[in-house]
C-alpha cells in the first residue's frame, strides 16, 4: 500500500470546494492543513495612499523599493465571526467525509497578514483547534455515555483509545496564547498494529507525542537518552510553525520596512537559550527555541517543515502588507535555514501555501565560512533545500486569486477570471525566478530509475506524471507526499503530486527525491549556481561564522538589469489589465452617449420637419 499524506491550504467555506472527493479518493493517511483553512476577515477596501517608492534599509545601506498594486485593507474578526466560519467550513459534507479522524494543521486567517497585535489571538488559536478536532469530541461523547468508561479529562476508553485535544500539546499552546506550532510522527512500519486504535486509515501508525519523544514539551528529564521507540527507516515527522501568532508587526502606510541590522536579537541572555530570534521575526523567541530542541529530537527518515507562508521566493518588490513572505524578515528567513541545516535532521523538506497555487523550488545552501574562505570555495560543498507550494483549494490565480465570494461570481468574475491567470502567467514567464525547478525528460528517467532501484525492481514500473519545464500550477490543487521504503536497510524517496480538479486526469506536477539527496548525502542534479552566486550571496549577509549558512537560487543568482525589466513589464502589464476594462467601459459609455445624441437629434430633426409641412 502506497503512504500518502496530503497537504492543502486556502479555503473559504463560501466558495465552491471540489478538491475533497479527490483528496479522499487518493486515501491519505493523513492531511496537513498549510494554512488559511477559512477567511474570516472582511476585505474594506484597498489603500492607494500607500503607492509610491519607498527609500528601505537593508543591513548598512538603503534602496528603492515600489510599493504597488495597493496594499488592500482588513477588518479583523472577531471570536464569534472566527468560530461561524469555522462552523461553516464543518458543514461542507465533503470535507466531513474525509477528514474525520485525520488532523494536523496551521491556523485560518482571521486577520489578514495577522500578527502578534491581533486583538483577539488566542480565541483565534483556540478556534482554529477546536475545529481541527470537530466531531471527535462528540463521538467520544456518544461512546462515554454508552459504555461508561471515562479516564480522567477529555479521554474515553471503548476497547480502543481515541486521541483527545486536552491531551495535545499544540492544543496547550494554543490555550495558554503560544500560538498553534507542534509536530506529529507517523511511522509506516506499523500499518498493521493496532495500538490504542493510532492505525491510519491510508495505511501507518500515527505516534502519539509523549511516545515519539520529539516535541520538548512533553519530554521528561529520563527521555533524554531513550532510544527512539519508533522505526528511524520507515517514519515521517511533520512539524506545522505558526507564522501568525507571534509575527512582528509590518509598518503601515509609507513608513519604512526591513531590519534594523544583521544582529538586532532580542536579549534572552538570561534563558541560557542558543537561538536568539531577531528583532523583525515570524516565529517568536519561544517557537524557535520549541522548533530547534524538536529538530534535535526528531530521528524520522523525513522530516516534512509547514509554513503558512512561501519560505524561498522573494517575488515581488514590494513590502509586506501587500506580499507576505520569509524573505521579507531576511533574518528571520536566514535563522530557519539555520536551524533546519545545522540541526543535521534527515530529509528536510518544506511545505508552504498562501499565494494561491503550486510550485515546486529549490535553493542550493553551502557554509558561509567555507563560501568566504578562497582556498575552501573551491571545492564548495552544497546541499538542497527544497520547498514545495501548495495554495487554492477554493480560488487560486487559474480563475480569480481573491478570496472574496464577489469575485467569482458575474458580472465580476468576467473580468477577474480573466486577469489573474494572464498577470500571473506573465509573472512566470518574465521574472527570474530562478528557485523554481525546471523539470526535463532526463530528470523523469532519473526518478524512475531512483525508485525502481529502492522498490528492488530492475524496470520502473511506470512513467511518473506531471509536466516537464518550469514548475508551476495556477489552477486549484493540493498536494500529495508519497513515500517509498526501501525494503531492507535505510534510504527511500518522496514523490509530491499536484493534483487538480478532475479526478481522472493525471498530476498537474509531479518530482521525486531520495532521502539521501534531500539530506545532502547524494548528488540532486540540476544546479546551475556559481561560486560567484554564492560568494555575492554571502557577502550580502556579511557572516563567514561556521553556523551560517548561504543558501542561493539552484540557477543561480539573475543580473540586476533582469529584475528592472521584469519589474517595468509587470507594472505595465498590471496598468493594461487593471486599466482597460476601465477604459473599455468609458469608451463604450461615449460611444452609446454619442449614438443615443445622434438618434435623438434625428428625431428633433424629423419633428421639426413634420412641424413645418403642418404650418404649410
Amino acid at each position: 500500500m502506497p503512504h500518502r499524506i496530503a497537504v492543502g491550504s486556502c479555503s473559504h467555506p463560501s466558495l465552491p470546494q471540489p478538491l475533497w472527493p479527490i483528496v479522499r479518493a487518493r486515501r491519505p493517511a493523513a492531511f496537513v492543513w498549510g494554512g488559511d483553512a477559512v477567511y474570516a476577515d472582511k476585505f474594506a477596501g484597498l489603500n492607494w495612499t500607500a503607492v509610491g517608492l519607498h527609500r528601505v534599509p537593508d543591513g548598512n545601506k538603503t534602496h528603492w523599493r515600489l510599493t504597488f498594486p495597493p496594499p488592500s485593507i482588513h477588518l479583523d474578526a472577531t471570536p464569534d465571526i472566527i468560530r461561524g466560519w469555522y462552523e461553516e467550513q464543518w458543514g461542507v459534507e465533503d470535507y466531513q467525509k474525509f477528514v474525520k479522524g485525520w488532523r494536523d494543521g496551521e491556523e485560518g486567517d482571521a486577520s489578514n497578514n495577522g500578527d502578534i497585535t491581533y486583538e483577539h489571538k488566542k480565541e483565534s488559536n483556540v478556534a482554529f483547534m477546536d475545529f481541527v478536532y470537530a466531531g471527535v469530541d462528540e463521538e467520544m461523547s456518544k461512546e462515554c455515555a454508552t459504555d461508561g468508561k471515562s479516564e480522567g479529562v477529555g479521554v474515553c476508553r471503548t476497547g480502543e483509545e481515541r486521541r483527545s485535544k486536552w491531551e495535545d500539546p499544540m492544543y496547550q499552546r494554543s490555550l495558554e496564547g503560544k500560538g498553534v506550532y507542534g509536530v506529529q510522527l507517523f511511522d509506516f512500519s506499523r500499518s498493521s498494529e493496532r495500538k490504542n486504535g493510532n492505525v491510519l486509515w491510508g495505511g501507518g501508525y500515527w505516534v502519539p507525542e509523549r511516545e515519539a519523544r520529539i516535541d520538548p514539551d512533553v519530554l521528561s528529564e529520563d527521555d533524554g537518552n531513550a532510544t527512539a521507540p519508533y522505526s528511524t527507516t520507515h517514519s515521517v515527522a511533520i512539524f506545522a510553525l505558526d507564522v501568525r501568532s507571534n509575527k512582528t508587526p509590518w509598518p503601515k502606510g509609507k513608513q519604512k520596512h526591513g531590519s534594523g541590522g544583521q544582529n538586532c536579537t532580542t536579549d534572552d541572555a538570561q534563558s541560557g537559550s542558543t537561538i536568539k530570534a531577531p528583532l523583525f521575526d515570524l516565529l517568536g523567541q519561544e517557537q524557535w527555541e520549541w522548533f530547534q530542541s524538536a529538530l534535535g529530537n526528531s530521528h524520522a527518515a523525513v522530516n516534512v517543515i509547514v509554513s503558512g507562508l512561501q519560505i524561498h521566493p522573494e517575488r515581488f518588490p514590494n513590502d509586506g502588507n501587500v506580499v507576505e513572505e520569509w524573505s521579507k524578515f531576511s533574518e528571520s528567513r536566514q535563522l530557519l535555514y539555520d536551524t533546519i541545516l545545522n540541526s543535521g535532521v534527515n530529509a528536510p523538506l518544506l511545505i508552504s501555501g498562501d499565494v494561491h497555487m503550486s510550485q515546486f523550488m529549490r535553493k542550493d545552501c553551502a557554509r558561509s565560512s567555507e563560501v568566504m574562505d578562497e582556498a575552501r570555495k573551491a571545492h564548495l560543498q552544497t546541499r538542497p533545500l527544497v520547498e514545495v507550494t501548495t495554495s487554492g483549494l477554493t480560488h487560486s490565480w487559474g480563475n480569480s486569486f481573491s478570496s472574496q465570494p464577489k469575485n467569482h461570481r458575474w458580472p465580476w468574475m468576467i473580468y477577474t477570471y480573466f486577469v489573474s491567470p494572464t498577470f500571473m502567467t506573465v509573472a512566470h514567464l518574465v521574472n527570474p525566478w530562478n528557485d523554481i525547478l525546471v523539470r526535463t525528460e532526463e530528470d523523469s528517467r532519473r526518478e524512475m530509475e531512483d525508485l525502481a532501484a529502492i522498490e528492488g525492481q530492475n524496470d520502473p514500473k511506470e512513467a511518473p506524471g506531471g509536466r516537464t519545464g518550469l514548475q508551476y500550477y495556477l489552477g486549484l490543487n493540493f498536494a500529495e507526499l508519497e513515500f517509498h521504503f526501501a525494503e531492507r536497510g535505510s534510504g527511500g524517496a518522496v514523490t509530491v503530486r499536484i493534483f487538480g480538479t478532475h479526478p481522472n486526469d493525471p498530476p498537474k506536477l509531479e518530482s521525486s527525491w531520495t532521502f539521501d539527496q534531500l539530506s545532502g548525502k547524494a548528488n540532486l542534479p540540476g544546479m546551475t549556481a556559481t561560486v560567484q552566486d554564492f560568494s555575492a550571496a554571502a557577502h550580502a549577509h556579511g557572516s563567514d561564522l561556521d553556523h551560517y549558512w548561504t543558501c542561493v537560487p539552484h540557477r543561480g543568482l539573475a543580473p540586476p538589469y533582469h529584475y528592472y525589466a521584469a519589474n517595468t513589464i509587470m507594472f505595465l502589464t498590471f496598468c493594461f489589465l487593471f486599466f482597460l476594462p476601465h477604459a473599455l467601459i468609458v469608451w463604450l459609455a461615449v460611444a452609446l452617449r454619442r449614438r443615443w445624441h445622434r438618434y435623438r437629434s434625428k428625431d428633433v430633426e424629423l419633428w421639426l420637419r413634420a412641424k413645418d409641412l403642418n404650418s404649410l
